[in-house]
């Protein structure tokens, strides 16, 4: 079975795709061919590549363009406050605080609308990592405050080779832990713990902490765009890193769901196929 350009009577040209079968005809081994024409098909196709590099486009853009004068705002900020700050005032100190904590909020909310364009439309790119790997470079993106908390991490010995686009799934693992270092609040012996479970024909992953919980009533929320939950201050935010999460594991054709009750923490589980059913798409 191949994809291949043809013609037509009248010089139209088409793509068509052959599957040669082969049989017995006439006493003799021979091939049956059948021709399908899948013009529209490739059209859709070609248009959907054109649509994803003008997605990547207007995410160089959103990440050049727009972050530019955010560096340029903490800079001077940054300046202000080492140069300065012996002229100004609490009210202006304040200023200059709100003004460096808005510019950071808007830097995140960027990095995340670009992260969830990407991870719904840019194709993947799968290969085969290590999960224990892929956790444990995140973990050491926490480790300044996880000891700043004194909140004690455990990662499971035996977590599997899985088959993904490490970028995406880095972002899922960095996303998970950072919500359970966020909503452990001011919990007494705080811990998280990361493992996994065979499922058969999938790998099932949980980031688990004895936070402040989510009510069973907002399980599902979570999930959707620009979501905050109210049970800590969070001032940086954006609502989208769950949605993103969603997003990435159901394109993997896997699933992300939360078990938890207010008060009692909160256990973030996703599973993700040993082959996913999309693994050849780039």
């Amino acid at each position: 079975e191949y994809d291949a350009r043809g013609l037509t009577k009248d010089g139209k040209t088409i793509w068509v795709r052959r599957m040669n079968t082969a049989i017995e005809y006439e006493g003799k081994l021979s091939i049956l061919g059948n021709l399908i024409d899948i013009t529209e098909e490739k059209r859709f196709e070609e248009e959907l590549e054109e649509a994803n590099t003008e997605l990547r486009e207007l995410m160089d853009v959103i990440s050049h363009d727009l972050k530019t004068p955010l560096v340029s705002i903490r800079g001077f900020v940054s300046r202000l406050l080492r140069h300065h700050a012996d002229r100004l005032n609490d009210t202006g100190m304040g200023y200059l605080e709100r003004i460096e904590s808005s510019a950071e909020r808007m830097d995140k909310l960027i990095s995340d609308l670009r992260a969830y364009l990407t991870s719904g439309h840019v194709g993947y790119d799968y290969q085969e990592v290590s999960s224990r790997e892929t956790v444990e470079s995140v973990v050491q993106d926490f480790e300044a405050i996880l000891k700043a908390k004194k909140i004690k991490l455990t990662v499971a010995e035996d977590l599997p080779l899985i088959y993904c686009d490490p970028e995406k799934i880095y972002y899922v693992f960095q996303n998970l832990i950072e919500n359970a270092v966020k909503y452990l609040g001011e919990t007494p012996s705080p811990k998280i713990e990361i493992g996994c479970e065979d499922k058969g024909d999938t790998h099932q992953f949980f980031v688990r902490d004895n936070g402040v919980g989510i009510d069973p009533e907002h399980h599902e929320r979570v999930f959707n765009k620009f979501q905050r939950l109210r049970e800590v201050r969070d001032e940086q935010g954006t609502g989208l890193g769950l949605a993103i999460v969603k997003q990435i594991v159901e394109k993997h054709g896997g699933k992300v769901w939360v078990d938890s009750e207010k008060g009692k923490g909160a256990t973030f589980i996703f599973r993700l196929p040993k082959r996913p059913a999309d693994s050849d798409r780039k």
